[in-house]
């Protein structure tokens, strides 16, 4: 079984408090950052996956089988999929990435796995592009805002994973006014919510909090491809979390929600 190695440490739930998971989450900036510890601790029970860079290096892998993971990518089937991956920036950082794909890697192909999928933009839940994988991995699929599926193939020959095409009619889908969909992933983001929809809701406008509560749901109803937060107004995709209260009420006002992601 591929355990952590030398340069790896294998988070659990036995030993989640005494790692230096917690620490290392909040330090290593991302937009869904620091991770919520219940979501964490109920994801373990589904076959997620954690491990740690051992110092000098600082990162982090998460990655889940694909019809477990809380990305909406199509035809996962024996898929991986990395739910997050994250490396402190500085001399260290590619050295820490090699061995963070790798890792992953290591543990599809010990289980079988036919291959080792990411999604890779700008935004929560997403990879950020300057820690994409190297040679070895191919574009899949591509999505709203440039967002870019990216895979591994292991064995073939297969059916590639793929992105959903429906994002236009899934925004459409949660109807009139301010709809914030999360994951409940990020605490952070799940207050940000909360606080957003009362505030909205404080003045006069119609808003509400959309939480995706299982990976079926991701996969059927996300209206991005990152799928952690995102705001929704009157059916269309306006932004996600760079968006405050202030600026979804003059968008509001408008009468001018966004652009859709079709």
């Amino acid at each position: 079984m591929p355990g952590g190695g030398r340069d790896i440490v294998v988070v659990s739930p036995p030993n989640l408090e005494k790692s230096e998971f917690a620490r290392v989450d909040a330090a290593l900036s991302a937009p869904h950052a620091p991770l919520n510890r219940d979501w964490l601790l109920a994801r373990f029970a589904e076959g997620l996956q954690v491990r740690l860079l051992k110092a000098p290096n600082e990162g982090l892998v998460l990655f889940q089988p694909g019809k477990l993971a809380w990305r909406p990518i199509e035809g996962v089937g024996r898929t991986l999929v990395i739910q997050d991956l994250r490396v402190a920036p500085g001399a260290l950082a590619r050295e820490g990435l090699a061995r963070l794909w790798s890792a992953a890697e290591r543990f599809a192909n010990y289980y079988g796995f036919v291959a080792v999928v990411a999604l890779v933009g700008s935004g929560p839940g997403l990879v950020a592009q300057d820690r994409a994988p190297g040679r070895g991995w191919m574009s899949l699929d591509t999505g709203p805002d440039d967002v870019r599926l990216v895979g591994r193939v292991l064995q073939g020959p297969q059916v590639l994973p793929f992105l959903p095409t429906d994002w236009t009619q899934r925004a459409a889908a949660l109807g009139p006014g301010v709809v914030i969909q999360t994951t409940g992933e990020s605490a952070g983001l799940e207050a940000r919510a909360e606080d957003t929809v009362a505030r909205v809701t404080a003045q006069g406008q119609r808003a509400r909090h959309d939480r995706l509560a299982d990976p079926d749901q991701v996969r059927a109803r996300a209206v991005r491809p990152g799928a952690v937060y995102s705001v929704v107004i009157d059916g269309v995709v306006a932004g996600g979390p760079e968006l405050t209260v202030e600026a979804i009420l003059a968008l509001l006002r408008r009468g001018a929600p966004g652009q859709s992601p079709s």
